[in-house]
């Protein structure tokens, strides 16, 4: 009786390169048939070489690239990209604080049965509101303007797309992140409420770390992404580099610390009294300052 073949579980890269061909191919209007016509390459080769779970051979991924139009640009960093080892390391460089649109990201985000998130310093991109964003991204040095609305659009469309898959997704807060930014009492009652309904969608865990914990190996946050047909894999960002990993040792050492957090974290439900109380007392402060008088001051009036 012969054994059953493990299958072949896709790495990062392969995902990433395999995204980029098909995103290139559907631009240039052409069917994956198309594809498996014009290269003499059956059908199945093709949809497994774009969904990353097939090797292939040196000089593939160029071919394939010049018969779906790609830019010499695209050509050029794909096959760069493509001679990268695959040795369960990735290193993409993005703006400050930005790795929303690297390919490789939007391919976990939306291709991931499961993430797990943990974020000691601030709310995880995919639960923040609109001003949040901008008042975070200002914060971190980014100038107001088109570029700002452009990163803004990009992280709220992302969301869209990232928590539109079954999940299950589970994010860990911390009690500080909440307490503290943003400043603005309206902007966090906004902030809050959307976490609040947030977590009362199926699927979606959200679970508040209490203060006085913190994990003294991690000052920042990371993302634990799994699928039954892809290797787990652990992302790691700092200001302008993301760092994928791979490796069984290293994602057992993250899975180590999500298991730390979740051991101290509220439960759901018990983040959901928490919540609905720190709402009320939002709104009791915007209810305050809504009542209070306005203090004149003389050098607000304008000089004739």
């Amino acid at each position: 009786m012969k054994a059953k073949k493990t299958p072949q579980l896709s790495t990062a890269k392969q995902r990433e390169i395999g995204a980029e061909l098909r995103r290139i191919r559907m631009r240039a209007g052409y069917l994956a048939t198309d594809m498996s016509r014009m290269l003499g390459w059956p059908a199945s080769t093709i949809s497994r070489l774009e969904s990353g779970l097939r090797n292939y051979q040196a000089g593939d991924i160029a071919i394939y690239l010049a018969r779906a139009k790609a830019t010499p640009q695209e050509l050029d960093e794909l096959v760069a990209l493509d001679r990268l080892p695959d040795d369960g390391y990735q290193v993409r460089s993005h703006p400050n604080d930005f790795p929303d649109g690297l390919p490789l990201i939007k391919v976990l985000d939306t291709c991931s049965q499961s993430i797990t998130t943990y974020n000691p310093v601030e709310i995880p991109r995919q639960l923040q509101i609109e001003p949040y964003i901008r008042e975070a991204f200002i914060r971190k040095g980014h100038e107001d303007g088109h570029a700002l609305d452009t990163a803004v659009r990009t992280r709220l469309a992302s969301q869209t797309a990232s928590l539109r898959s079954p999940g299950p997704f589970t994010f860990y807060l911390h009690e500080a992140t909440l307490l503290g930014r943003p400043k603005e009492p309206s902007v966090k009652h906004e902030q809050v409420l959307h976490l609040l309904i947030t977590s009362s969608l199926p699927h979606h865990h959200i679970h508040l770390v209490p203060d006085h914990f913190a994990l003294a190996s991690l000052q920042t946050g990371f993302a634990l992404y799994r699928h039954d047909q892809h290797l787990p894999l652990v992302h790691h960002q700092q200001p302008t580099t993301s760092l994928f990993l791979e490796n069984d040792d290293d994602v057992a050492f993250y899975a180590g610390q999500l298991e730390r957090v979740a051991n101290e974290a509220l439960t759901c439900q018990q983040t959901r009294d928490w919540l609905t109380n720190h709402l009320t007392e939002l709104e009791l402060e915007l209810d305050h300052r809504h009542r209070e008088p306005s203090i004149f001051r003389p050098d607000q009036l304008r000089r004739s």
